[in-house]
């Protein structure tokens, strides 16, 4: 019996195509916000659509744009910047048109522009895009509300638009949460979980987050440890700092950010320690920003500043849990 001596034709791993591509992953993803879209919709009026096509305009803007600029291929087919546009506006609660159109359609831009292309493109951005732009603008409603009218020393015409913004930015305030700050009455907790009017659209109804989220969780584009780690970890330090840990967990975007920001395929850890790690800071984080930061203007975008700050220590929290290849020693 001969042996057949031809050489071995190898490729890198992996070998096997899971079926998944970058645009059905899109489209799964897109089916889990349906629920949010839809309820806040119903709670908010028709200003969520307005909302969206701000944000979605700015984030398909910015991509074209930026990647026109850098003379590479517009990839909008993916879906990618259309999903980051949905993302950011349902962070962000509703405002005045005037408001709306040139802000919200910027914090779009920036995300994908700024944030995703020019930090490297698709699967290198180091930040979460949409959370990147809420950030943006939550500092850019403050600019507009004290630094603009100190600085170009406005009419009394633009006032009252001013004011009208301020009003918009304090009732969105993590409403519900801000309510009580205030002295007023909690909703009831029923309400926060079904359906809430007030803040952003990502805030009207936790149920409809979870719904999406176990959807994602089922189609094997997420795992639960992120999502899971943050929210119970919140819990407890909820329960220990507030005595009302439940409504502080229902209150605000928290159940949002942990199944869909938190668990961005490119900004959160490859492993599952990693993931609990980057989760358990999370969680931490958004406590401290819940119970130990007062500034009203700050407090609001507590979820968004936590998944941005674990965000950047990502890369050191996939290093050292990553698992050693057989045969080498972990180097710290």
């Amino acid at each position: 019996m001969s042996i057949d001596k031809s050489p071995i034709k190898t490729s890198p791993a992996p070998h096997f195509h899971s079926g998944v591509t970058i645009s059905s992953a899109m489209t799964d993803l897109f089916i889990a916000l349906t629920p949010i879209t839809i309820v806040s919709f119903f709670m908010l009026g028709p200003q969520v659509l307005i909302l969206l096509a701000t944000c979605v305009t700015g984030a398909l803007l910015g991509e074209v744009v930026a990647r026109k600029y850098k003379g590479e291929e517009i990839t909008l087919h993916d879906g990618t910047a259309l999903i980051t546009g949905v993302l950011l506006a349902l962070t962000l609660p509703p405002a005045p048109w005037w408001a709306m159109v040139p802000l919200y359609t910027f914090g779009g831009f920036f995300a994908t522009a700024i944030v995703k292309e020019a930090m490297g493109g698709l699967g290198r951005n180091r930040f979460n895009p949409a959370l990147s732009g809420r950030v943006l603008l939550l500092f850019g409603r403050l600019a507009l509300i004290y630094m603009v009218p100190f600085l170009l020393d406005i009419s009394e015409a633009f006032e009252p638009y001013l004011r009208e913004l301020e009003v918009i930015d304090l009732i969105s305030a993590a409403t519900p949460l801000f309510a009580v700050s205030q002295g007023l009455a909690p909703p009831e907790l029923s309400s926060m979980f079904l359906a809430y009017e007030g803040g952003a659209p990502a805030e009207t109804s936790v149920l409809a987050v979870l719904v999406g989220g176990i959807y994602l969780i089922a189609r094997g584009h997420i795992k639960p440890h992120i999502p899971v780690t943050i929210i119970s970890v919140f819990f407890v330090l909820a329960l220990i700092f507030s005595g009302q840990p439940f409504f502080h967990l229902l209150g605000g975007g928290l159940f949002f950010g942990s199944f869909f920001m938190a668990t961005d395929w490119v900004t959160c850890p490859l492993t599952t320690k990693g993931q609990v790690l980057f989760g358990l800071g999370i969680g931490i984080l958004i406590a401290f920003f819940r119970f130990f930061v007062s500034d009203l203007w700050l407090s609001p975008g507590g979820v968004a500043f936590s998944i941005l700050i674990m965000n950047g220590f990502v890369r050191y929290i996939d290093r050292i849990t990553a698992r050693p290849k057989y045969g080498q020693q972990r180097r710290d």
